[in-house]
Protein backbone atom coordinates (compact mmCIF):
# COMPACT_ATOMS: atom_id res chain seq x y z
CA UNK A 1 0.00 0.00 0.00
CA UNK A 2 1.52 3.30 -1.12
CA UNK A 3 1.33 4.77 2.87
CA UNK A 4 4.42 6.57 3.86
CA UNK A 5 6.62 4.96 7.21
CA UNK A 6 4.49 1.78 6.87
CA UNK A 7 5.70 -0.88 8.86
CA UNK A 8 5.44 -4.86 7.13
CA UNK A 9 3.67 -4.80 3.70
CA UNK A 10 -0.46 -3.61 4.24
CA UNK A 11 -1.84 -4.58 0.72
CA UNK A 12 -4.65 -2.17 -0.75
CA UNK A 13 -7.18 -2.91 -3.26
CA UNK A 14 -9.48 0.12 -4.73
CA UNK A 15 -12.52 -0.26 -5.63
CA UNK A 16 -14.01 2.64 -6.26
CA UNK A 17 -12.17 6.32 -6.48
CA UNK A 18 -14.96 8.17 -8.54
CA UNK A 19 -16.60 10.75 -6.18
CA UNK A 20 -19.54 11.15 -9.09
CA UNK A 21 -20.34 7.56 -8.50
CA UNK A 22 -20.39 7.13 -4.49
CA UNK A 23 -17.78 7.05 -2.24
CA UNK A 24 -13.75 6.06 -2.45
CA UNK A 25 -13.41 2.80 -1.26
CA UNK A 26 -10.61 0.72 -0.31
CA UNK A 27 -10.11 -2.90 0.82
CA UNK A 28 -7.23 -2.88 2.77
CA UNK A 29 -5.46 -5.98 4.40
CA UNK A 30 -2.96 -6.16 6.98
CA UNK A 31 -0.66 -9.20 8.48
CA UNK A 32 0.10 -9.55 11.88
CA UNK A 33 2.75 -6.57 12.86
CA UNK A 34 2.08 -4.12 10.13
CA UNK A 35 1.63 -0.55 11.13
CA UNK A 36 0.02 2.27 9.16
CA UNK A 37 1.77 4.98 10.67
CA UNK A 38 -0.58 7.96 12.29
CA UNK A 39 -1.71 10.20 9.79
CA UNK A 40 -4.83 12.76 8.70
CA UNK A 41 -7.19 13.09 5.64
CA UNK A 42 -7.50 16.90 5.21
CA UNK A 43 -10.26 16.89 3.09
CA UNK A 44 -12.60 13.78 3.39
CA UNK A 45 -14.34 12.17 6.30
CA UNK A 46 -12.87 8.47 6.72
CA UNK A 47 -15.21 5.39 8.01
CA UNK A 48 -13.84 2.06 8.81
CA UNK A 49 -15.52 -1.47 9.02
CA UNK A 50 -13.40 -4.37 10.13
CA UNK A 51 -14.76 -7.26 8.19
CA UNK A 52 -11.95 -9.98 9.47
CA UNK A 53 -9.81 -10.01 12.37
CA UNK A 54 -8.70 -7.28 14.89
CA UNK A 55 -7.93 -4.16 13.94
CA UNK A 56 -6.02 -1.95 16.42
CA UNK A 57 -6.34 1.79 16.17
CA UNK A 58 -4.74 4.26 18.94
CA UNK A 59 -4.40 1.17 21.04
CA UNK A 60 -7.88 0.37 21.02
CA UNK A 61 -8.86 -2.80 19.80
CA UNK A 62 -11.96 -3.47 16.71
CA UNK A 63 -13.14 -6.73 15.94
CA UNK A 64 -14.52 -7.88 13.19
CA UNK A 65 -18.09 -6.48 12.64
CA UNK A 66 -17.03 -3.32 14.08
CA UNK A 67 -17.20 0.68 12.49
CA UNK A 68 -15.46 3.36 13.22
CA UNK A 69 -15.27 7.00 11.94
CA UNK A 70 -13.34 9.71 11.56
CA UNK A 71 -14.02 13.61 11.45
CA UNK A 72 -11.85 15.19 8.34
CA UNK A 73 -8.26 16.79 9.79
CA UNK A 74 -8.41 14.40 12.49
CA UNK A 75 -5.64 12.53 13.41
CA UNK A 76 -5.46 8.62 13.95
CA UNK A 77 -3.35 5.89 13.96
CA UNK A 78 -1.15 4.24 14.09
CA UNK A 79 -3.31 1.42 12.47
CA UNK A 80 -1.79 -2.30 13.94
CA UNK A 81 -2.94 -5.55 14.19
CA UNK A 82 -1.76 -8.60 15.94
CA UNK A 83 -4.37 -11.22 14.51
CA UNK A 84 -4.00 -10.13 10.87
CA UNK A 85 -7.35 -7.95 9.59
CA UNK A 86 -9.16 -7.08 6.57
CA UNK A 87 -11.37 -3.94 6.89
CA UNK A 88 -12.78 -1.69 4.22
CA UNK A 89 -11.94 2.33 4.49
CA UNK A 90 -14.76 4.89 2.97
CA UNK A 91 -14.02 8.12 2.13
CA UNK A 92 -16.71 11.25 1.76
CA UNK A 93 -16.27 14.72 1.46
CA UNK A 94 -13.59 16.49 -0.95
CA UNK A 95 -12.49 12.37 -1.98
CA UNK A 96 -9.20 12.28 -3.26
CA UNK A 97 -7.78 8.74 -2.37
CA UNK A 98 -4.33 10.12 -2.60
CA UNK A 99 -5.10 12.26 0.93
CA UNK A 100 -2.76 11.01 3.20
CA UNK A 101 -0.79 13.73 5.50
CA UNK A 102 1.77 12.08 8.45
CA UNK A 103 0.65 13.57 11.51
CA UNK A 104 4.52 13.69 12.79
CA UNK A 105 5.16 17.54 13.27
CA UNK A 106 2.32 18.37 12.22
CA UNK A 107 0.44 17.97 15.87
CA UNK A 108 2.95 19.95 17.41
CA UNK A 109 2.20 22.81 15.12
CA UNK A 110 -1.25 22.56 15.54
CA UNK A 111 -1.12 23.15 19.39
CA UNK A 112 1.27 26.05 19.18
CA UNK A 113 -0.83 27.48 16.95
CA UNK A 114 -4.11 26.94 19.56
Amino acid sequence: APFPDTKGKPTMQVLNADPKIGPGLLRIVMQPGDVIARHFHAGQAETLYILEGVFIDEGTAYPAGTELSVEPGAHHGPHTTSTGTTFLAMFTGNVNLTDFKLSAGVEQLEAIAR
